[in-house]
């Protein structure tokens, strides 16, 4: 998959990253005017301030992220972070600073994870992530173990905010750094992810990205013709 990296069809990407994951999150931007943004630096009419720039800084945080990939960046602390103050950039003061005071997520029956364990915690996220992907061939399995893995980051909630920005992309990027298809989990499934991650249903996650990944081979097939 890393024959993707550096093609057009990472733009294209980009845009439906950064349309779907900010949207599931209250983004009223539509993915035409995303696009027009992100690809041509156009803002095609007048819009709120911070719906723009939750938009445009996927467009810096792009060919970050394909530098990553290109020298087999390993997810961990420091890269999360410096992803992180990308994707917040003009929006939180502390951006790429993991959370020194208590949050929570609406509606949840547990507790995210205490501040003071944040560090330690992550770590031991990354490691275990690794440790996993690299002790198996199987590419299914891959995708379970980043699954997984995203429903623990997004109960530790290691940010003040934007955790769930964050937690999106670093699946697309753990896919793409393990040769899979990427996943972008549409808006129009934001009730069912919610769920998926509120009882940890792995099964299901497991569906939906199977669902998401069937779109990006068409999607990536269509820029190889």
């Amino acid at each position: 998959m890393k024959n993707i990296l550096n093609n057009d069809y990472l733009l294209d990407l980009c845009v439906r990253m950064a349309h779907h994951s900010t949207a599931i999150e209250g983004n009223k931007l539509t993915q035409a005017q995303t696009a027009s943004i992100i690809l041509n630096n156009y803002i095609p009419q007048a819009m709120n301030e911070r719906d723009f720039y939750e938009v445009r800084n996927y467009k810096t945080l792009l060919p970050f992220m394909i530098e990553c990939l290109e020298n087999e960046k390993k997810i961990d602390q420091k890269l999360i972070c410096r992803f992180h103050a990308i994707i917040m950039e003009n929006l939180l003061y502390n951006k790429g600073q993991f959370k020194t005071t208590q949050n929570m997520i609406i509606g949840a029956e547990f507790e995210t994870t205490l501040p003071y364990q944040v560090p330690v915690v992550i770590y031991e996220w990354c490691k275990n992530l690794y440790y996993k992907l690299e002790n198996t061939f199987d590419k299914d399995k891959k995708l379970e173990y980043i699954l997984e893995s995203h429903i623990h980051f997004e109960r530790i909630h290691p940010f003040s905010d934007g955790n769930g920005r964050i937690g999106r992309f670093l699946i697309v990027y753990s896919c793409l750094e393990q040769d899979l298809f990427p996943l972008v989990i549409p808006v129009e499934q934001k009730d069912r992810y919610i769920s998926i991650l509120q009882n940890k249903n792995l099964k299901d996650f497991m569906l939906l990205a199977k669902e998401s990944q069937k779109d990006e081979s068409c999607f990536w097939h269509s820029f190889k013709m």
